[in-house]
């Protein structure tokens, strides 16, 4: 029941539009799958996994929706596995009330719980992981083992964050193994079940180019939000605190009824070790991103649901455990209300990302309406969704405004691209040209080989056409003719 509820709590936000993030992954999955060689000119800083799924999806509809439906599946499952981890832990009243706290506090408007992130999709195998482990430690069986690393494994691929999983079945099998010996069997065990997936993905990436693979899923995110460097140590609160007031108006009360569960547990402190080492395991991976973007605080959502359960049963008295219960899930229940409440046109504006994602809709619709079939786009920048709104291709692999500044020399090969021949016919600007290069040889470039566009417009930005003919020596056709078609 309370994974029906989850789901249907998400199920209005998958005709909300999509994130930059969610457009750009299925924009990469797309090429990927049209035979572009992955981390070269299909790019994107996250394993195979987490573009395979987007990749399923699409094979369902090629549309926004479908996109969303991952986000409506993994809320479930998670809300049915989190019920499966707290009736093995304790009881299946806890079971029940940490799903059903899950089910609603997930969807999180304000940390794009209703999105299909990273986190999310992560959030799923790395849930399966702990239940199976759970699983072993009360059967014995080796089956749970091998499901544990399984999954463990592919959270890895869904974002590098995503170990937190595997992490806490290694505690479960230290914890429960009694004896050195049978502590390393399983360790064994569950360790070469989670390298299964991994070696894959290592294994792809060694026949599609290692070094580009290498860069993209560990050394560019070790470049970017590495805590060594006395910058990013710099940045780092800031960047925290300019989105824990919005994190905290979804998650506040549950942080508060988690941590009386510390205090409440006193002596009886055992069936709290998974959960708080869960929780300990999820605060690491949110912690290696150096950005602390909204959708970060969905990995803390179902160990915080867990924990806040323990307390919440820890109460003797029924009438208590209601109220904690709805003192964790009030605020975004009260948000989802009010947003079903408001007419549609106020609901558009409140929800994350659907406004700007609407004006994309219109300036896709132009795009494809006046562009020829072998014209390309490069979006200036991170307004990602476009490029899977249009379904024109990028000669250039960046799609996010943080690669092309961070990764060494990818801001030259921006601006050696628009002075060349093979420059793309349009670039969409959403950000000044000198907020991404403050030398101003890209907006010199910009100036010197394109002009805004007299017929394509948008309240967003400024549309540019390149001055010259493509190099392929055929004409341009004119605006309004040859278009590429609409998207089915």
């Amino acid at each position: 029941m309370c994974a029906v509820v989850a789901a249907g709590l998400r199920l209005p936000f998958a005709f909300a539009g999509l994130t930059p993030d969610e457009g750009g992954y299925a924009y990469v999955a797309q090429q990927w799958s049209r035979g572009e060689p992955l981390y070269d000119v299909a790019w994107a800083d996250r394993p195979q996994g987490l573009l395979v799924a987007f990749w399923l999806l699409l094979t369902i509809d090629d549309e926004a929706w479908a996109i969303r439906l991952g986000a409506v599946l993994c809320g479930a499952g998670i809300t049915a596995l989190l019920g499966a981890i707290g009736w093995q832990l304790r009881n299946a009243a806890t079971g029940i009330t940490a799903a059903a706290i899950y089910a609603v506090v997930g969807v999180g408007p304000r940390v794009n719980g209703f999105t299909f992130n990273g986190e999310l999709a992560a959030a799923l195998p790395a849930t399966g992981a702990i239940a199976a482990s759970l699983c072993w430690r009360s059967t014995g069986r080796k089956r749970w083992l091998v499901a544990a690393g399984l999954a463990g494994g592919a959270a890895v691929l869904m974002k590098q964050s995503g170990f937190d999983g595997l992490l806490v079945a290694i505690v479960v099998i230290l914890i429960a193994s009694t004896g050195w010996r049978a502590r390393r069997r399983a360790l064994a065990v569950l360790l070469a079940s989670a390298s299964v997936p991994l070696a894959a993905s290592m294994l792809h990436g060694w026949t599609t180019g290692w070094r580009d693979y290498w860069y993209a899923v560990v050394g560019y995110r070790f470049d970017s939000s590495s805590a060594l460097a006395l910058g990013n140590l710099l940045d780092r609160p800031g960047r925290f605190l300019a989105t824990a007031d919005d994190a905290w108006f979804d998650l506040g009360p549950v942080v508060l009824v988690a941590l009386a569960a510390l205090v409440l547990a006193g002596r009886q402190w055992r069936p709290l070790v998974v959960p708080a080492c869960w929780l300990g395991a999820a605060l690491l991976g949110f912690h290696s991103g150096a950005l602390y973007w909204r959708h970060y605080y969905v990995q803390l959502i179902p160990p915080l649901a867990l924990l806040a359960t323990m307390a919440v049963t820890s109460v003797p008295a029924r009438r208590s455990r209601s109220i904690l219960i709805g003192m964790a899930v009030l605020p975004v229940a009260v948000s989802l209300v009010t947003l079903a409440a408001m007419p549609a046109e106020r609901r558009d504006r409140l929800i994350a990302h659907r406004r700007p994602f609407q004006e994309d809709q219109r300036l896709a619709a132009q795009l494809r309406d006046h562009a020829g079939p072998d014209d390309s786009i490069y979006v200036l920048v991170s307004r990602a969704e476009l490029y899977f709104l249009v379904g024109l291709p990028s000669r250039y692999p960046y799609l996010w405004g943080h690669p092309v500044q961070e990764i060494p020399g990818a801001l030259d090969r921006l601006r050696a691209l628009l002075a060349s021949e093979r420059r793309p016919e349009w670039v969409i600007e959403f950000t000044p040209p000198n907020a991404v290069d403050p030398s101003g040889r890209l907006a010199r470039a910009l100036r010197r080989h394109y002009r805004p566009d007299p017929v394509i417009t948008t309240r967003a930005g400024t549309v540019y056409r390149s001055l010259v003919t493509p190099p392929d020596g055929r004409s341009r056709p004119p605006p309004g003719t040859c278009g590429a078609g609409p998207r089915s």
